[in-house]
């Protein structure tokens, strides 16, 4: 019997109205039932990750959050860091200077806002302040690098400007950088070697779980990590046919309960 699920946010636990089914938070609930740990892995901040499940029959069965694509992990019962690895200043100060000589439309992330140097704030920063509900503060890139704080830089735009941008800052930096698209309208930024699938096999050390015992579902590319890991990992209906091709399975689309699907195949009733 697995033991351990890793469960990606959008796109994967979260329909189009980023709520979670029914179906999903029955079938959630008999793995824990059935002596099975459940973590939360996004690229969204801990309160963010938090705010989907509360007020949910969720809320108090699920312990372990992997935040910001791998930077922090956080234990919700003793609310407490298990690990939190932030850009070190020279990180920050060489990300600046590419995005700046690049006019990358771009914000940065702490454990509680968004940061912005831009003189425009794009859309797509707004949105994710909107639904992170984290506040927005404007400050000066140079008052950026002095930060021991910044988790993650994201660069924002349409889904092509990300596939392009992604292509380059790929070749450049990722001896550099972890590098990860983690929508259609976010590529980000983050100290090197943090993954979603390396902070998972960090918890499941900690948590005594060997990766025979683990589950890991995931939609988008920043979710392959984790299949690579994992003992079994399944693609939502959703993907990209890149991402379904890293995977172990294929379930149903996010639409369509696609985490029930998955469990219910792999925890029998």
């Amino acid at each position: 019997m697995y033991r351990l699920l890793a469960l990606d946010l959008d796109g994967t636990l979260l329909n189009q109205e980023n709520q979670i089914s029914a179906q999903n938070i029955s079938a959630i609930k008999h793995v824990i039932h059935h002596h099975g740990t459940v973590v939360l892995c996004s690229a969204r901040p801990v309160k963010a990750i938090a705010a989907v499940i509360r007020n949910t029959e969720l809320e108090y069965l699920i312990r372990y959050f992997i935040s910001f694509n791998g930077a922090w992990i956080y234990d919700a019962v003793e609310k407490r860091d298990i690990r939190f690895t932030p850009l070190n200043g020279g990180e920050v100060k060489n990300a600046i200077t590419m995005l700046a000589e690049n006019k990358f439309p771009h914000h940065f992330f702490t454990r509680d806002n968004i940061l912005s140097s831009s003189s425009t704030v794009s859309d797509y920063t707004r949105y994710e302040s909107q639904l992170f509900a984290m506040e927005l503060i404007s400050i000066e890139s140079k008052v950026i690098t002095q930060r021991d704080d910044i988790v993650k830089v994201s660069i924002v735009g349409p889904a092509n400007f990300i596939n392009s941008v992604a292509d380059k800052i790929d070749a450049k930096f990722h001896r550099q950088y972890s590098l990860s698209k983690t929508s259609q309208h976010y590529y980000e930024i983050m100290r090197q070697g943090i993954t979603k699938g390396e902070a998972l096999h960090c918890l499941s050390q900690y948590l005594n779980i060997g990766s025979d015992f683990v589950v890991s579902i995931g939609d988008q590319e920043n979710d392959i990590s984790m299949f690579q890991f994992s003992a079994v990992g399944v693609a939502m209906g959703n993907a990209s046919d890149f991402v379904k091709s890293r995977a172990d399975r294929v379930s149903q689309d996010n639409n369509q309960h696609g985490v029930a699907f998955a469990i219910n195949q792999l925890w029998p009733l």
